[in-house]
């Protein structure tokens, strides 16, 4: 599966640690791994509705905060010219969707045609800059539900 083994790649080159990957009722898969914060990120695939999906990416936001309206700003903008093009994702071979569901943030790609490759590369990099927008704006977030240091 491309899905799988896009993400193995980026576990064979240590980006990820305890990469694992699971098939899990009604022909789904799971991922889960350590990237970016201490605590393990999972990571579903749906291939009948070609849908990767993170559905708890950020735990406990509401969803009229200010830090939800920063991540869905920086998710709506993305398929847009204001972003340059290496980052910028193509509408005909992946879309991006954002929600607050049950007080956690979930981040999903729909894949177009045959780029999963393609989805799975866009995704991660569009969730690295949503940690870098939390980083650099709303540490103290971070630092309460991901862990990570205060400096």
């Amino acid at each position: 599966m491309i899905v799988t083994a896009a993400l193995q790649k980026y576990a064979d080159r240590g980006v990820f640690r305890g990469f694992s990957a699971n098939p899990v009722r009604g022909g789904r898969y799971e991922y889960t791994f350590r990237w970016l914060a201490p605590r393990a990120l999972t990571l579903s695939y749906d291939p009948a509705r070609r849908v990767l999906a993170f559905s708890s990416l950020f735990p406990r936001l509401a969803g009229r905060s200010a830090i939800v309206k920063d991540l869905r700003a920086l998710v709506g903008g993305r398929s847009t010219r204001r972003v340059p093009a290496h980052k910028r994702l193509d509408a005909r071979k992946a879309r991006a969707r954002c929600a607050v569901r049950g007080g956690s943030f979930a981040l999903s790609m729909t894949i177009i045609g045959p780029n999963d490759a393609y989805a799975v590369s866009q995704l991660l990099n569009l969730v690295n800059d949503l940690f870098l927008v939390l980083h650099e704006t709303y540490p103290d977030y971070l630092v309460d539900e991901f862990g990570l240091s205060a400096e």
